[in-house]
């Protein structure tokens, strides 16, 4: 199960947990895929915005450039705790898509994964990016609150 652990980040208070927990256990696992998902839903209402207005805004360049560095930033983090390798990939899209994509792709063991704890009211009508990924994915999944 600890053989190549995926690791979706969206850098918040709740995947600070889960990467205490993974450097717990940094000795016993081999591989590490640390994975951050640029949501592509924020373009969900071009067709109401002049495209001159999106190009010069530049959203994604901008988020891809923070989430690059962060993404090196916990690399290294985990590197120094003893994984014995560590890649990053940056995707956009759909966050529960691409994590379940990604998970499939990279024949992760398992995925570890932040859990806020959302209300009932809230996981009726939405369900959290962790709970679409649990309830979807061929291989376990760990969360952490």
């Amino acid at each position: 199960m600890l053989r190549k652990i995926l690791f979706p980040t969206d850098f918040s208070v709740h995947s600070e947990k889960v990467k205490k927990e993974l450097i717990k256990i940094a000795g016993c696992a081999k591989e590490l895929i640390i994975l951050n998902v640029l949501d592509n839903r924020i373009y969900s209402y071009a067709d109401s915005i002049d495209t001159i207005q999106i190009e010069n805004i530049n959203i994604m360049v901008y988020l891809s450039k923070i989430a690059k560095a962060n993404l090196n930033k916990l690399k290294t983090e985990f590197e120094k705790a003893g994984f014995k390798k560590v890649t990053t990939l940056l995707l956009e899209g759909v966050p529960f898509n691409v994590i379940l994509e990604a998970a499939e792709k990279k024949k992760v063991t398992s995925i570890f994964l932040g859990h806020q704890g959302a209300n009932a009211v809230e996981r009726m009508l939405l369900g959290s990016t962790a709970e679409k990924v649990s309830r979807k994915a061929d291989v376990p999944v760990i969360l952490i609150k």
